[in-house]
């Protein structure tokens, strides 16, 4: 009986340990050699060399003051000031940078995407050397690694491999290699292509004489050998790696090693004494260099160990001394890891009750960690957000800046005619007259042609209007509306606004024209267009109403197919039924995307808090008793949809309490894709 416990206990045991031993061997990799950064070029004059020493200065900053908020602010410094000068390696650079600090502070969430565009920035670009690539794609698998994306890591991990084996690059052909191993062991059924990657790495080091990557690879493989209980091989590499590590003198690598040394003894469940003298020499290091997350750790390992050699007693206390140091560190993992094991124990010597208060506990803690998590995903979608409105007002500025030294260009024309005009006043008044006339005729002509060049551009916008209707037969009125705007604001010689209206406006028309011509689209597509639609609703009507649109971490919503333009008849009636004509200070229109937890159902909700449908239908009768065109066509849609998708799509219109609103629900039945892959 006692055989039997022991047995499950260790194996409970192994599954919360697994991942834990990769990243507590990570923290050994964390030392030196996965600590690649952009290496600086030679600082150029102006604001190039600014931009380089805020980059500079923000992980000076993070090495010996460790202010965090201070370091962010150098770095987005950085990145603001490098989006300005069109420099887009330099640009890179500072987005890079952005990410490495991030990383460091452990939020890979928001690393990802900075990594991801400076990588997607430059990889095409040929004046760019190919380190700079390797290393952006080599931070991008990492901190995507770090997330436990592990496919999104792997796909990064092989383009900075196959540069690196293109130029040769022994150092970066190493470092891909290790990150290609530490990724694919976390796949499930993947592990053997892990150890030769791992050992592709080991080997590039030799060649490099490099002890450190050696020592970090043969980490990387006993821990494979433990995994896979071949306890033998495990034991040689890390006699291999002590061996090293003695020679170098590195006590933090002599520590990490005695912890694996009884990582493997207790995992084989043999020699047990074993596994307590490595554990108690690791965790004399932690406790000597206060390194009190990683003695947290170490205590929890020889609680482990008491269990299975049948010392609930024993493991008790080692639990109790590891929970208290991961509450004074806050570290809600560690917390919750420990509360479990005390309510494993607890429960079988019969304390119910103090069972109960520590599974609650460890319960409490991993609903902390699942919340901490989305709050970080949602920080990491405003700051993409945030970036890209940047991005968008450069772009928008730099065009006025253009079109600021065209007018200068011109300006400088006409002062060197006027001088001509001056000098010939001397020679005759009646030739001046007739300048002076030329010049008046000149400057109408030149006005003429532009109010013409602008109705070109109506009638051209005009055009490409008649074919977005005849191709979506939906809501002819909104371009005919927008179209009429653009027109006011020609008659009223508003040039200037009518020219970025009509960018707007045709923007969002090429994405309409340029939308696959099938029965679906991908929902993130359709969410892609709203957004430019709500932009160019906002612009007209002078931001009389707020937006958002929020999508839930399991919803996949590249992978949720729709109808092509769904949602806009919807979103078009909140916003012209509903929110205009309401007299509220705040008028609000609010997109969500979740999957219902029971049925598995993606619901898509479009709720305004305008004044609602009987209001409306009050204020602006329809004489005519007609149905809106928008909405017939729009369910007939659905039901055509309906027969040949492969799920079933249904709408609910929801009329608010006291006319404060209306809420459409749309629900895909049986749409499988998009789950979260929880590997």
């Amino acid at each position: 009986m006692n055989l039997t416990i022991k047995k499950v206990t260790t194996n409970t045991f192994a599954k919360r340990r697994g991942l834990s031993w990769i990243l507590i061997g990570l923290c050994y990799i964390m030392v030196g050699y996965t600590y690649q950064t952009t290496p600086f070029e030679p600082a150029p004059r102006g604001e190039s060399a600014l931009i380089d020493s805020l980059i500079q200065l923000s992980r000076e900053t993070h090495r010996e003051n460790h202010d965090e908020a201070y370091e962010y602010r150098l770095a987005q410094e950085a990145v603001d000031r490098a989006l300005e000068t069109n420099d887009t390696l330099l640009y890179a650079r500072a987005l890079d940078n952005l990410g490495l600090l991030y990383r460091y502070h452990q939020r890979y969430n928001e690393a990802i995407p900075f990594h991801r565009k400076a990588y997607d920035l430059v990889k095409d670009r040929r004046h760019v050397t190919p380190l700079y690539k390797m290393i952006f794609a080599n931070n991008a698998g990492l901190a995507a690694r770090y997330n436990e994306q592990f496919d999104l890591a792997v796909s990064y991990y092989l383009q900075a491999l196959a540069l690196a084996e293109k130029e040769q690059d022994l150092k970066n052909i190493s470092i891909a290699s290790n990150g290609l191993g530490n990724a694919l062991s976390s796949i499930p059924d993947r592990e053997e292509e892990a150890l030769t990657y791992f050992e592709r790495a080991l080997k590039t080091e030799e060649q490099r004489n490099d002890s450190l990557g050696m020592a970090m690879n043969i980490l990387s493989i006993s821990d494979y050998y433990i995994k896979k209980k071949q306890h033998g091989k495990a034991l040689k590499y890390l006699d291999r790696l002590m061996e090293i590590n003695t020679k170098r003198n590195d006590l933090f690598g002599i520590a990490i090693t005695n912890e694996f040394y009884g990582h493997a003894y207790l995992s084989e469940e043999k020699d047990l004494d074993k596994a307590r003298r490595y554990y108690a020499e690791a965790l004399r290091f932690y406790t000597k260099e206060r390194d009190f997350l990683k003695s947290a750790d170490i205590l929890y390992s020889i609680g482990s160990l008491q269990e299975v050699l049948g010392k609930p007693t024993e493991a008790l206390y080692y639990y109790d001394r590891s929970i208290r140091i991961a509450d004074s560190l806050a570290n809600k993992s560690l917390i919750m890891k420990n509360a479990y094991q005390i309510a494993d124990i607890k429960e079988q010597q019969g304390d119910y009750e103090t069972a109960l208060q520590f599974y609650k506990r460890g319960n409490a803690f991993e609903d902390s960690i699942n919340i901490a998590r989305q709050k970080v995903q949602i920080t990491a979608l405003n700051s993409q957000y945030k970036l890209g409105q940047k991005e968008s007002e450069i772009e928008l500025l730099q065009k006025e800046k253009d079109l600021r030294k065209k007018k200068i260009a011109n300006q400088e024309k006409k002062i060197l005619v006027h001088r001509t005009y001056l000098l010939l006043l001397f020679v005759i008044a009646v030739f001046t007259a007739i300048l002076i006339f030329i010049g008046q005729r000149n400057k109408k002509a030149k006005q003429e042609a532009e109010h013409k060049l602008i109705e070109t551009e109506y009638e051209r916008n005009m055009a490409q209007a008649e074919i977005l209707i005849s191709r979506m037969q939906i809501n002819p009125h909104f371009i005919s509306n927008s179209l009429n705007a653009i027109k006011l604001l020609i008659q009223k010689q508003e040039h200037k606004k009518a020219i970025q209206y009509l960018t707007a406006f045709s923007r969002f028309m090429r994405m309409v024209l340029e939308m696959p011509k099938n029965e679906s689209i991908s929902l993130e597509e359709e969410l892609h267009l709203i957004r430019h639609y709500l932009f160019l609703e906002q612009k007209r009507f002078d931001q009389d109403f707020d937006f958002n649109i929020y999508i839930a971490t399991d919803c996949n919503v590249a992978e949720i197919r729709i109808p092509p333009l769904l949602l806009q008849p919807f979103v078009e009636n909140a916003i012209w039924h509903g929110l205009l004509p309401s007299d509220k200070s705040r008028k609000a229109l609010d997109i969500d995307i979740y999957r219902e937890p029971i049925d598995n159902k993606i619901v898509i909700s479009i709720e305004d808090n305008g004044i609602g449908r009987k209001t409306a239908e009050q204020l602006k009768p329809d004489k005519t008793g007609r149905k809106s065109l928008g909405m017939k066509i729009t369910q007939e849609r659905i039901l055509q949809f309906n027969k040949i998708g492969d799920c079933l799509l249904s709408m609910q219109i929801i009329d608010k309490k006291n006319g404060a609103g209306t809420k459409i629900i749309l629900t895909l039945d049986n749409q499988e894709i998009g789950k979260v892959n929880n590997i």
